[in-house]
């Protein structure tokens, strides 16, 4: 294979983005470190979860963090078709799980 030519991202790659162009290994470390914010929701273009997350955090002092933390692990697990058909498509306005 010559050097310049780049190989095609695999599809089980959890930093490569999907058809959506969303990464769900960008969308799992957000929602790991920085969940409580909503900063996944945002990325993921669900605006109103992400103003929900945020304010359902300041009322309850940060308590429901613990349920990003494990929305995050499960991104990193699933495959990107669930990934995209759960979080990016989803006609849900606040997709958790």
């Amino acid at each position: 294979m010559e050097q310049n030519q780049q190989c095609p991202p695999q599809s089980n790659d959890v930093f490569s983005p999907g058809p959506s162009g969303k990464s769900r290994g960008v969308a799992a470390l957000l929602a790991i470190f920085l969940g409580s914010l909503g900063i996944q929701y945002f990325y993921l273009g669900k605006n109103t979860a992400g103003v929900i997350a945020l304010v359902l955090s300041i009322i309850t002092c940060g308590i429901p963090g613990i349920l990003w933390l494990i929305q995050g692990i499960m991104m990193f697990t699933m495959s990107q078709a669930d990934f995209e058909r759960k979080f990016v498509y989803s006609t849900s306005t606040f997709p958790l799980f």
